[in-house]
């Protein structure tokens, strides 16, 4: 009994140390203090014209805010981010499986995919314009274009890279074809998919600005541009951060989605 309680007295002050003590929280928190401290002294240094300080900019963002230009653009570079984006999510994941599953599709689509894969987006600009001209759809279709192939090559690869050992105890057991593919393939691919979504929220954003830059001064690209052309550094910053913390919410988003349909599954650093 005695043995017993000191063991729970030893995990119980392990998990309190962990909670109070955590170093690596502690260490981000020191890098986020240091680089504004040094953000600032160069801000005040050479001035709001080259280098807002971070001291300007809860202001210059309420302004932005009252006049619901930050609002306004926030809710349109959404709309063609989260299109696309899903779209993407379906193209890739189908395709995927389709390449990964019939191994005849694989070989034949591949070299197609890989040439696609490495052909810069922006290099279409041009034709998408011509195409579907500067508004939504062009956007919609850069976004699609930009995170398409991370998704699609995850899933590829992850269907591809199926433990033998379980496909072997499935067909065991009876397991048809169909029931292979979806109660084994499938269940055993959502790592790389969703790796493939993690990386492909990312290029989502990033293909949203680039249109947003390109197609039509919208959104938040366009508001960064403009803010940039009136040398209102400050407001470009603003649009600089709340970019960042839209690719961190979003990519928060696919692991919560990832941990809830994956509950097996943990990473060896967790």
């Amino acid at each position: 009994m005695p043995a017993v309680i000191e063991r729970e007295r030893i995990t119980t002050a392990q998990l309190v140390q962990r909670k109070v003590f955590n170093w690596e929280r502690l260490v981000q928190v020191v890098l986020v203090v240091v680089v504004l401290t040094v953000w600032e002294i160069a801000g005040r240094i050479v001035g709001d014209f080259f280098l807002a300080p971070p001291s300007k900019l809860p202001g210059a963002f309420w302004e932005m805010w009252e006049t619901g230009e930050l609002l306004r653009a926030v809710l349109d570079s959404l709309s063609s981010l989260l299109v696309g984006f899903c779209l993407a999510i379906v193209v890739g994941i189908a395709v995927g499986f389709f390449m990964g599953w019939y191994g005849p599709a694989g070989r034949t689509l591949n070299p197609f995919v890989s040439a696609l894969y490495v052909v810069p987006t922006a290099a279409l600009v041009p034709m998408f314009i011509i195409w579907f001209g500067l508004g939504f759809t062009a956007r919609t279709v850069t976004v699609f274009l930009f995170c398409v192939f991370e998704i699609l090559i995850s899933t590829y690869t992850g269907v591809r890279n199926v433990d033998r050992n379980l496909v072997d105890a499935a067909r065991a057991f009876g397991a048809s074809r169909f029931q292979l593919f979806t109660k084994v393939v499938s269940y055993a691919s959502l790592p790389y998919i969703f790796a493939g979504l993690r990386m492909g929220i990312s290029r989502a954003v990033k293909g949203m600005v680039v249109a947003e830059l390109l197609f039509a001064v919208t959104g938040l690209g366009g508001l960064i541009s403009t803010a940039a052309n009136y040398y209102r550094t400050d407001k470009v910053f603003v649009g600089v951060i709340v970019l960042a913390l839209l690719g961190v919410t979003l990519a928060a988003a696919v692991q919560v989605l990832e941990r809830r349909l994956m509950p097996w599954h943990r990473g060896i650093h967790a």
